[in-house]
């Protein structure tokens, strides 16, 4: 016997059947009808939609008929996630089509091109003291008369100490020689740096190659964000993959450097368009964990990338032979995205319902599930974010909280990329071999990815996003403790090195989510995408700070790294925890996160929208969920 409150009769029940089975679990009904407590005392009840059959509360409606996770979802995410792997492949490339430690020496006339190398170093270049040892210098030679022949050249040598030097370039432009530099190509068939001669005064044209790399990702991330919700989400994935071929396989037959590094920008911004589009297409097409999950997938498939690469790099080590090999299998994607369907969500949000409609009859087919025409795709209720004016990047300064919040974010991110890319190009300078380091540089983040996933389930985001950024800047300080001309081992500080990006990599991981979870939903997606802007300046600043830095000091970066990192690890604790807690939803609500008036707030507000929102599944929340 039930007794039923007047306020019952109020609501509305003309779409939902309600099913009540008796058991020893206690009834919620009060929470989304706003009874009394205690009125349903008893019962196991469960809400079935006519028209459609709820997974649970907080579901949108898409995801509601088609499922959070099934057969369709894994088929979609293995075969579009997987242009992350060729996305880490063209980014950090560059290790080896442009090997830090290429020796390389001024060149000898033509005359003189029968003698070995030793035997041209030891008559005309000069040595320094390196890390201990002598080297030869690598841009400067004696100022000799090299017209003469080899005999009498060596027997004319006086003191060294007192023969003045110099530069390759202009004794090549005396003498007429047609070569500027020999190399040491023994590892290195071909590189860009012998082919384009980027040693001595051009050397940190190869900081630019990259940095400009980096620009084109960081312009592929912004634009094709945008391209995919004006075009749809498979048209970009389809049309972007031309240019990318096209452009990858010219870089590869560049006659300079300049048309070179502009080849590799174009194929920065398509790649990027493409991975941002795939990353949109099949996450919105998951719901609940299973967008965490999937996520984090996606790091794996980029982490595969950087892991496979040294390994390609070491059958084929002629650049150009690389940048084919890391280009080509892109072409299986348009077979791909030819097959696949567009985003049902995306139909939807365009008002293409028919088409969207077929695609989600099939999806439901490949999923097992059963589908009706009566089914509702998209919710009813209008979202507080459709409510509120487009946000602009000012609205994420218009409050004080809400100004620091959004600044303290900006320089984490900003230092996170800085290391988290400066450690992986930079693996070259760290002693040992280069593909094992780079091995290692990618292997590291497939367990700070794995702890990362049970960490945000259980311990919360700020102290790991602290603990992180301090324990990555203490690796990198450790890194000063070996020096090279006391230590003959390498391994010391390459596993140090790589305990530092296990660290970033994790802090990397948490501050995606953490971010998500700071914002209100009116500005939530304004703060994620400025502040992955700030992460793209980082990585835009790496390979200058690397160049121009050991130009200084040999430790100057790993003590820049180590610097900033704490500073961050320190800051990020000034930002309110997230974990367990509802998001914010409107700039009020963000404001007050993590204030002692934050409960108050809820208690005041929340409460009736929450109970309205999980009435109608929950769109707002899913909808948000996808848009990040």
């Amino acid at each position: 016997n039930l007794e039923i409150d007047a306020q019952f009769s109020s609501v509305s029940l003309s779409n939902s059947v309600c099913v009540l089975t008796l058991s020893h679990t206690v009834c919620y009904w009060s929470r989304y009808f706003n009874l009394p407590r205690g009125i349903i005392s008893h019962g196991d009840m469960e809400c079935v939609d006519r028209s459609r059959k709820i997974d649970q509360p907080y579901e949108d409606s898409l995801v509601a008929v088609i499922g959070r996770n099934g057969k369709w979802q894994l088929v979609i995410f293995l075969i579009v996630a997987i242009n992350a792997t060729p996305t880490a492949w063209n980014m950090v490339a560059i290790t080896f089509m442009a090997p830090n430690n290429l020796d390389h020496w001024c060149a000898p006339p033509n005359h003189l091109k029968n003698l070995s190398a030793d035997e041209w170093k030891q008559l005309a270049i000069p040595t320094d003291m390196k890390d201990g040892k002598s080297v030869y210098q690598r841009c400067k030679m004696y100022n000799l008369d090299y017209s003469i022949e080899y005999s009498q050249l060596a027997t004319s040598v006086g003191d060294r100490n007192t023969t003045a030097l110099i530069s390759c370039r202009t004794w090549m432009r005396e003498d007429g020689s047609e070569q500027t530099y020999e190399y040491d190509l023994s590892r290195f068939s071909n590189t860009i740096i012998n082919t384009f001669n980027l040693v001595c005064d051009d050397k940190q044209m190869v900081a630019h190659a990259q940095s400009s790399y980096m620009v084109g990702i960081l312009l592929g991330t912004l634009l094709g964000g945008v391209f995919a919700d004006w075009f749809g989400r498979r048209t970009v994935l389809l049309v972007f993959t031309f240019p990318l071929l096209i452009f990858g396989v010219a870089a590869s037959f560049a006659s300079s450097f300049l048309a070179f590094m502009a080849l590799r920008f174009l194929v920065a911004f398509s790649v990027m368009a493409i991975f941002t589009a795939g990353f949109v297409y099949y996450l919105e097409q998951m719901g609940g964990q299973w967008r965490t999950i999937y996520g984090f997938g996606n790091g794996y498939m980029f982490s595969s990338g950087i892991v496979t690469l040294p390994a390609i790099a070491y059958l084929v080590n002629d650049w150009q032979y690389l940048q084919l090999c890391i280009i080509l299998p892109c072409a299986l994607l348009i077979v791909v995205y030819i097959l696949i369907p567009e985003s049902p969500r995306w139909l939807l949000s365009q008002n293409r319902e028919k088409e969207a409609r077929e695609i989600v009859k099939k999806i439901c087919h490949r999923n097992r599930r059963d589908y009706k025409d009566s089914f509702a795709l998209t919710d009813q209720v209008t979202s507080t974010e459709d409510r509120i004016k487009r946000p602009t990047l000012l609205d994420l300064f218009r409050t004080p909280r809400l100004r620091w919040r959004t600044l303290n974010l900006f320089y984490i991110w900003f230092v996170v990329s800085l290391i988290y890319y400066g450690l992986s190009l930079n693996s070259g300078d760290l002693g040992g071999d280069i593909f094992v380091n780079m091995f290692l540089a990618g292997a590291v983040e497939y367990p700070s990815l794995t702890i990362c996933i049970f960490l945000l389930r259980s311990t919360g985001r700020r102290w790991p996003l602290s603990a992180s950024l301090v324990l990555g800047g203490v690796a990198c300080f450790g890194t000063m403790i070996f020096e090279k001309d006391v230590y003959t081992l390498d391994w010391p500080i390459v596993t140090l090195a790589m305990i530092g990006k296990f660290f970033i990599g994790t802090a990397f991981a948490i501050v995606y989510v953490f971010t998500a979870e700071l914002y209100p939903t009116v500005l939530r997606t304004t703060g994620v995408g400025s502040s992955s802007m700030s992460a793209r300046v980082g990585s835009i600043c790496a390979p200058y700070l690397a160049f121009y830095g050991l130009q200084v000091y040999h430790y100057l970066p790993v003590i820049f790294f180590g610097v900033t990192s704490i500073i961050a690890g320190v800051l990020s604790l000034a930002l309110p925890e997230t974990y367990n807690k509802s998001l914010p939803e409107t700039l009020e609500e963000g404001e007050v996160l993590g204030t002692s008036a934050e409960k108050s707030h809820k208690v005041s507000i929340r409460s009736a929208r929450e109970d309205r929102d999980e009435i109608d599944s929950g769109g707002v929340t899913s909808a948000e969920t996808s848009q990040l």
